[in-house]
């Protein structure tokens, strides 16, 4: 009996080769609780402090090193940031060239069987990496190296390119059938087509672009970002100016009768972009789904699946509108990185319910092999583990801010002033024909901000 106990106790713990016991008995989100409450409160250093440092055989190592990145960005630390961003974006690439990838891919999907789905490894989605290329473009604009940023961007435009094609199959109706059993996410999505088209990064594509005077290039992106966010004043605008000053009159007329005329930019002048995030992405709650599950003897049981899901709460931003030089300008979002986050994890739910199922079999098995092999104790254990290990997947970036809006304004050259909220004014210069970029971070308490000329 001894013997039995032990072999088949080791057998559940094989499980957790990729995961340490604070992950199985504790989801993501909760762990991450109080790194962004540091962030809220404006302790960064804290923060730092507080997320895990996982080891590379850890099957959250890469979304740690996401977390980890971001968290050296906020405080300053951009060589860092770069540094961990681009470990993630050559292991991402390493993975998915790797031929071995499928044998471990399935290791992994056996252990899950035994814990839950924390024990696979965390492969960044979409969005993810679109933001990871979005920040590395960030910090080369902010060294001046408008090249190195223009690789970054190229390769956040083509992770949202690949992730097209590769979504271009509809939704069969298992899929369907699978997503009526899930609470409403719709007003967190907020009827994105998909998620991982992202304008925000099409944006600072465009503004690269155009300020190394690739202007077919610049207008490309600029007319993706507008598709993606179609009541974008800027964008609008942005459009109209490109089209006209690179002789597309077939788009021009079109874009005319929708949005009007867009006022041309005195010679004298430049413009200033202000690109401005606030809060933080909301993060995955737990919640049991009840689903019939049928048995060899053609029985249907109800079990309590547990699930990930958001809470269908929109976030509504705090700040709406910046002044420059006491004229107000409204700032017009981007990207909802909440709805690409939703989306997202909408379109996995047949794939978690499938392993779910599973799973959910798995663990009977064994409890019922412990049973019969080691009586009333060995079926306690079983019991006990499978209550205790049974817990949503809640993994995601965590640290991503919540949205991204923009305002962009045609100023004299010169000194000028931008204040937002109870922030002390931020000083900037504009040259003529030139753009200035001021990068704006809001979290609750934490404020930052970057001012470059493009």
């Amino acid at each position: 009996m001894r013997r039995s106990l032990i072999f088949s106790f080791c057998f559940i713990l094989s499980g957790c080769s990729t995961i340490g016991f604070s992950d199985l008995f504790n989801d993501y989100a909760t762990q991450v609780s109080p790194v962004r409450q540091a962030i809220e409160s404006n302790n960064i250093a804290q923060a730092q402090s507080l997320i895990a440092k996982n080891s590379s055989m850890h099957s959250s190592y890469l979304l740690n090193q996401l977390e980890q990145a971001r968290l050296a960005d906020l405080a300053n630390m951009q060589t860092d940031a770069q540094s961990q961003f681009e470990n993630v974006y050559q292991q991402v690439q390493n993975k998915r060239e790797a031929a071995k990838v499928q044998l471990s891919s399935g290791l992994e999907q056996s252990n899950a069987l035994f814990t839950n789905d924390s024990a696979i490894t965390y492969i960044p989605a979409p969005y993810e990496m679109s933001m990871l290329h979005s920040y590395k473009a960030l910090n080369y604009v902010y060294k001046n190296d408008v090249e190195g940023a223009l690789v970054e961007v190229r390769r956040a435009n083509k992770v949202q390119v690949d992730a097209l094609i590769q979504n271009q199959a509809a939704l069969d109706s298992a899929t369907k059938e699978a997503q009526q059993h899930y609470p409403s996410m719709s007003k967190v999505t907020r009827d994105v087509k998909n998620g991982f088209q992202n304008a925000y990064t099409f944006y600072l594509s465009a503004l690269l672009y155009q300020s190394s005077k690739q202007y077919d290039d610049a207008y490309i992106d600029y007319k993706k970002a507008l598709e993606i966010q179609p009541n974008n004043i800027y964008l609008q605008r942005d459009v109209l100016r490109l089209a006209k000053k690179q002789g597309f009159d077939q788009d021009l007329s079109e874009f005319k009768k929708r949005f009007g005329e867009a006022a041309n930019i005195p010679s004298e002048q430049g413009e200033v972009v202000i690109l401005f995030e606030q809060g933080l992405v909301p993060k995955q709650h737990e919640f049991k789904l009840r689903l019939p599950i049928f048995t060899s003897g053609g029985n249907a049981r109800f079990y309590s699946l547990a699930m990930p899901v958001y809470k269908d709460n929109a976030y509504v931003r705090s700040i709406n509108n910046i002044s420059i030089n006491a004229q107000n300008l409204v700032l017009s979002p981007l990207v909802h990185i909440e709805s690409l986050a939703a989306k997202t994890l909408e379109d996995q739910i047949p794939a978690r319910i499938a392993r779910q199922i599973l799973r959910l079999v798995a663990k009977e098995k064994v409890r019922a092999e412990l049973a019969r092999s080691t009586g009333d104790v060995g079926n306690i254990i079983a019991n006990i583990y499978n209550l205790a290990s049974e817990q949503a997947d809640t993994r995601s970036w965590l640290t991503l801010p919540n949205q991204i809006s923009v305002a962009r304004s045609s100023l004299n050259s010169g000194a000028h002033s931008l204040t937002i909220g109870t922030q002390a004014p931020i000083n900037f210069t504009v040259s003529k024909q030139r753009l200035t970029l001021i990068y704006l971070t809001s979290i609750n308490n934490y404020f930052n901000y970057h001012v470059v000329q493009l």
